[in-house]
């Protein structure tokens, strides 16, 4: 197979705006989390919406609010027993208490320890199973989206909504709901126990608590606004590596031999993710060690005054053992509760960019009527349609259409011709919902396609764009896109009226072939061929053809007249002509202008009555012939 460069320009392009959600890709706001993470308030409204995502894993939730309770309980018992250990057994020299009461513990914190693990694999089940959830239903939503939606984003944008943001999720349930309740339950258990054992000492204990709690809720903030850049680097480093090691980045790289450049530019961000993820691990090393000194003057005092209690007899030593082991368990998780809610704030402003793109209305939106495939008459009727691009506040540009009327009879191969801009790809766009009028209606067959469901319009029609797109997959897996049951002899028969069968049939591996990233291992005739036997596959009553404007030699000019001849037998065909060929065989042509739909007529009928059609004539279509 030949290499080709391809040619720009995909169709269904166009205008209207950047994107409503935010800053990820190259370009946008660059502080928009660390904004977002600093402005948010609470919001119930979006606590509710974020809860119901649990709501079929209750039971599992239920479940580990139990393990928590449990584990701790069992997390204060050992210092309990460690009490009656000493002050009954080695005090008194009873050493089968001490045996006795020494298994228990080891029991105990053997049993917490599983159960510590199985309630670590419930909570991330959870997470995982939310996450997937919440992926899919992303997925879902940006699917049904317009082509104008995809024209005015970057691809990394969106994959980096799916996968960077989604993931983000895990940590809202694994740390910040989960350690919630986990620390207020252990924070509760330590204190009941603590009080019971002897209410001086704890209330002792806890005037240490605001000296290492407050430094750690400092720290905590400086750390999730590091945390809130980082995320946004990541994010535009998924854009910068998704542009640059696609095939037509990479390519766009080499011609102009701007490999330098672009390293230089994923050096600078990759340099701002070292630097920020470096000041995340060094941040507050100095607070930490004031937290650490606090942390140590609480079992300080504790000893202190203890010691003097059991001195005076008032006291047994196992008690202040006990407490010792009770106050590392009690600092933890208060220091934990006073940061995770700025967790919770971020987790707020998380799942508000989450849910702003879920609620994202598709412009278009199918009806509920069916149509059986390959039913249609293909009678497509335009009626004073006007189209405009919206701006990103939902207001219009300029008309690219203005009020366009046009009759498509059944089994009639009209022609579109025009300059460029003169709106033949967005008029095109139009018939399969591509994009709908702001005025006017489009009528398949006397009924308003927006009754239809898009599915069921669809199925109607093929395309065979300027610039086919494939997957990087094999040719057969890629003709399979278009009709999953085919047999393997319809894809070969497809491909014999597609005039590429034999070529296929030649190559070592066949139609097992892996075409590369866009088809990037095909020539551009090739691609158009495979293209054709795409939609000659799928058989609709529809044909929507956007010629290719490479030049191509003479064979395989001759190979696409005849796939051409083959895909529109017996259809209804809308071409976007740039072959003096095609201009010729036309029943019907359209003329466009700024628009506006100039004239009508047939090639000799148009040569004698439209300036501008002979104009495009002379300056394009011989021109063309002529080369």
């Amino acid at each position: 197979m030949s290499m080709n460069m391809g040619s720009g320009g995909g169709f269904g392009s166009g205008g209207g705006g950047g994107s409503d959600f935010g800053g990820m890709g190259r370009g946008g706001n660059r502080h928009r989390m660390r904004e977002l993470a600093k402005t948010e308030r609470f919001d119930w409204v979006i606590v509710r919406r974020a809860f119901r995502a649990f709501i079929p894993y209750w039971r599992r939730a239920l479940l580990i609010v139990f393990l928590m309770l449990i584990s701790a309980l069992g997390g204060v018992a050992p210092a309990w027993l460690t009490q009656r250990i000493i002050d009954n057994g080695i005090m008194q020299g009873d050493i089968e208490t001490v045996v006795k009461l020494t298994l228990l513990v080891l029991g105990i914190v053997l049993t917490t320890g599983l159960l510590g693990v199985w309630q670590s694999w419930l909570n991330n089940s959870i997470a995982q199973n939310v996450m997937a959830d919440y992926r899919l239903s992303l997925f879902d939503q940006i699917q049904k989206q317009s082509i104008t939606f995809f024209a005015s984003r970057q691809s990394g944008e969106l994959v980096s909504r799916v996968m960077n943001d989604v993931t983000a999720i895990q940590n809202v349930v694994t740390s910040t709901l989960i350690g919630i309740v986990n620390n207020l339950l252990i924070i509760a258990s330590t204190l009941f126990l603590m009080f019971h054992m002897n209410w001086k000492l704890t209330l002792l204990s806890l005037l240490v608590v605001p000296g290492f709690v407050l430094p750690s809720q400092k720290v905590g903030r400086i750390r999730q606004k590091l945390q809130d850049d980082i995320q946004q680097r990541q994010s535009s480093m998924t854009v910068k590596l998704s542009e640059a090691f696609g095939v037509s980045g990479a390519l766009l790289t080499q011609i102009f031999s701007r490999e330098r450049a672009q390293r230089d530019q994923f050096d600078q961000v990759n340099t701002e993710l070292r630097k920020l993820q470096i000041r995340q691990t060094l941040v507050g090393r100095w607070l930490f060690m004031w937290m650490g000194m606090f942390g140590s003057l609480g079992p300080a005092i504790l000893w202190g005054y203890g010691g003097w209690l059991v001195i005076h007899n008032q006291m047994g030593i196992g008690v202040i053992v006990s407490f010792t082991a009770l106050m590392g368990r009690l600092y933890g998780p208060v220091s934990s509760l006073t940061q995770l809610h700025v967790n919770l704030y971020s987790s707020i402003a998380l799942f508000r960019r989450i849910f702003a793109m879920l609620d994202t209305k598709p412009q278009v939106q199918g009806g509920v009527a069916e149509l059986a495939p390959g039913s249609a008459e293909g009678d497509i009727r335009l009626e004073d349609v006007t189209y405009a691009y919206r701006n990103k506040e939902g207001g219009l540009y300029e008309p690219v259409l203005r009020e366009v009327n046009l009759h498509v009879r059944p089994r009639q191969m009209v022609a579109l011709v025009g300059p460029s801009g003169a709106g033949k790809t967005t008029l095109m766009n139009l018939i399969p919902r591509f994009a709908d009028p702001v005025e006017g209606r489009v009528l398949l067959d006397g009924r308003d396609i927006r009754e239809l469901t898009l599915p069921a319009l669809r199925t109607q029609m093929g395309l065979v764009p300027q610039d086919p797109f494939f997957f990087h997959d094999t040719i057969y897996s890629n003709l399979l896109f278009a009709r999953p049951d085919a047999s393997r002899d319809e894809i070969e028969a497809a491909c014999r009226g597609a005039q590429i069968h034999d070529l296929i049939a030649s190559l070592p591996e066949g139609y097992e072939t892996v075409v590369g990233e866009r088809g990037y291992r095909l020539s551009g005739g090739e691609r158009q061929r495979l293209a054709i036997a795409r939609v000659l596959l799928r058989a609709p009553r529809i044909v929507l053809l956007d010629e290719a404007t490479s030049s191509l030699d003479t064979l395989v000019e001759r190979q696409i007249q005849q796939a051409l001849e083959v895909l529109m037998q017996d259809r209804t065909a809308i071409v976007i002509a740039h072959r003096l060929s095609t201009i010729l065989k036309a029943d019907q042509i359209v003329v466009l202008d700024g628009g506006t739909i100039a004239a009508t007529g047939t090639h000799e009928a148009l040569l004698e009555s439209s300036p501008l059609y002979r104009r495009l004539y002379e300056a394009q279509f011989v021109a063309s012939a002529e080369q």
